[in-house]
């Protein structure tokens, strides 16, 4: 109900109301999360990737969380999943104000955990996954990772961001022994210089600033196995293109592109894929 002013003047009030209204939307703008995903097994006899994603739009709070397992049959399945929903339990404890300390303990819990559960089970010794995480919470984005899992940011459909491998390759491009276009051919390049399940100090890379969401703002969580055929440049293409379409439309077009790609390689036993899209609408 409006409350009239002093003056009784119906249009003042509903000039303060849209004033106020304005003022909120501003300081608080209300965005929808459009979200696809989509995984595949390759060539290969088993998936050891898990994906999984909280999401609370009355709240506007959202987790998303892409992880690729290491360490064999079993064990790399294992160790995914136990990652993942370690991520996602742990994710009710975050707030705006305590970003990187719940990423830190988010990760060193699921580390601990892998860990434990490596060792109680022989056939499991080793096991180990890469993790890549966002949050969202209200109107900003947060995010951590270890390993070589991505995180690929998009704005205005053309690349923004992208987090950085923990991989020898990338050791390698850092100190200029290899260049961009050897890094899918290198030998070594599955090896992962920080995972989950290490015995090393873990140290997760955390982006705690926050990044305030605009609309069309994409946000593509994927393992190496997705993104080895796929750069940013195609990715963003057929984001733009198929913008008016819903997130899981666009995940299932990029992943029949990759797939595609994977099947015309030499590699028979190609790696499995997985991706999480997340649009800002």
């Amino acid at each position: 109900m409006l409350h009239r002013l002093q003056t009784g003047s119906v249009s003042a009030d509903n000039d303060i109301l849209r004033h106020t209204l304005a003022k909120n939307m501003k300081e608080h703008p209300v965005y929808h999360i459009d979200y696809g995903k989509n995984t595949h097994i390759g060539g290969r006899s088993e998936n050891q990737d898990y994906s999984d994603a909280v999401i609370d739009p009355e709240h506007l709070r959202y987790c998303f969380a892409v992880a690729d397992g290491l360490g064999g049959h079993l064990g790399g399945q294992m160790a995914s999943k136990t990652a993942v929903m370690s991520i996602m339990k742990a994710f009710p404890n975050f707030t705006k104000d305590n970003i990187n300390r719940e990423f830190t303990a988010m990760f060193h819990e699921a580390n601990e955990i892998i860990k434990e559960k490596s060792k109680a089970q022989l056939l499991m010794e080793n096991m180990k996954t890469t993790c890549v995480v966002l949050v969202i919470i209200e109107d900003k984005a947060y995010w951590a990772h270890v390993g070589d899992s991505r995180l690929y940011v998009f704005r205005k459909w053309a690349p923004y961001y992208r987090t950085k491998d923990h991989s020898v390759v990338q050791l390698l491009l850092d100190i200029g022994e290899i260049g961009p276009d050897e890094v899918l051919k290198h030998p070594d390049r599955n090896k992962v210089t920080r995972n989950l399940g290490m015995t090393a100090k873990l140290e997760p890379s955390v982006f705690a600033n926050g990044l305030e969401l605009n609309p069309g703002d994409c946000f593509l969580l994927c393992t190496d196995g997705f993104w080895q055929y796929m750069n940013e440049k195609e990715i963003a293409l057929i984001l733009r293109y198929y913008s008016d379409n819903p997130a899981q439309k666009i995940i299932d077009i990029l992943f029949d592109k990759a797939i595609t790609k994977a099947r015309s390689g030499d590699e028979k036993k190609y790696d499995n894929l997985t991706a999480q899209l997340v649009i800002v609408r």
